[in-house]
């Protein structure tokens, strides 16, 4: 029997644990700080840890699914962490999106330990790690990687091996800053139409059909009633919180700036989604970003 733990219950986390937990010869350790989510975990083959110095040490892979960076550094580098617990000859999976900086400085701290470590960012939202069909760029150590596909198997359908370690978040931090460029282009295009009175119908069908249809407007649609998992059907209740996207956004400056580059469209990308946070909808969906430029 394989023993795993799994880090971080959160919209995508939670979705992601289910597939393990299905594994047949399984037993899988979760944890998470909101103890609430815990009532809806009613299988078996299951350990609720109370703590991460709980943490198990015949666990052979650990995952971690956490929001930010400071998140990661606290539950690997942590008092009773993963760094202190895993045994040397195991490794970390690592699906969070966070700076790629942080990532090798875990990295660094885990190799001393005999311990691997993938960064391997997902993307695809809460509907792909439901449906096994997320997107995973994985960075790190090639051998761990091939290891590592079948287990990876089970949360995604493309699998990329990026390079070396921090890579796989450098290439999700482009992914994402596209992403949140694309958000707000949706929501300027949309607004200007309505503008001129164009029935939003009109506008979807349209443009979901033309050259300017993305993945993001298929399915993350800033505009009420027209697609069954738009945020805005439910008042920008979060899949990608808002929050989340600045995060990233603001990576992506960082990296930017280290590489020298003027991140024109980027940059912009971050301002206004800063000043929504700001503005107190930090817990919005990223799609409710419509709500300030609509205001503004």
């Amino acid at each position: 029997m394989q023993i795993f733990t799994f880090i971080g219950l959160g919209n995508m986390g939670f979705q992601m644990v289910q597939h393990l937990i299905r594994r047949k010869n399984t037993h899988v350790n979760i944890f998470d700080i909101n103890k609430k989510i815990y009532k809806k975990f009613t299988q078996k083959n299951i350990t609720k840890l109370n703590s991460i110095e709980d943490l198990p040490k015949e666990t052979t892979v650990f995952f971690t699914m956490l929001p930010d960076g400071k998140s990661l550094e606290k539950v690997v580098l942590g008092k009773n962490g993963v760094a202190k617990i895993a045994k040397k000859g195991t490794h970390l999976i690592d699906f969070s999106s966070i700076d790629y900086s942080i990532t090798k400085k875990i990295n660094t701290h885990l190799l001393k330990r005999g311990v691997g470590l993938l960064d391997a960012p997902v993307s695809g939202g809460v509907s792909g790690a439901k449906n096994k069909s997320l997107t995973i760029m994985v960075g790190g150590d090639k051998k761990i990687f091939n290891k590592s596909k079948k287990i990876l198997s089970l949360f995604g359908k493309n699998i990329f091996f990026v390079g070396k370690s921090g890579s796989g978040q450098i290439i999700k931090t482009c992914n994402n800053m596209m992403l949140g460029i694309n958000m707000i282009g949706i929501c300027e295009s949309y607004l200007l139409s309505k503008r001129y009175g164009i029935d939003k119908k009109l506008f979807f069908k349209i443009c979901s059909t033309s050259s300017s249809s993305s993945w993001a407007m298929l399915n993350h649609l800033p505009i009420k009633g027209l697609t069954k998992n738009s945020a805005a059907n439910n008042g920008f209740k979060p899949g990608y919180a808002a929050k989340l996207i600045t995060k990233d956004l603001n990576i992506a400056q960082s990296l930017a700036k280290n590489a020298n580059m003027d991140n024109i469209l980027g940059k912009n990308a971050k301002s206004i989604y800063d000043k929504f946070c700001n503005d107190g909808f930090e817990n919005l969906d990223y799609a409710g970003i419509i709500k300030y430029l609509e205001n503004n």
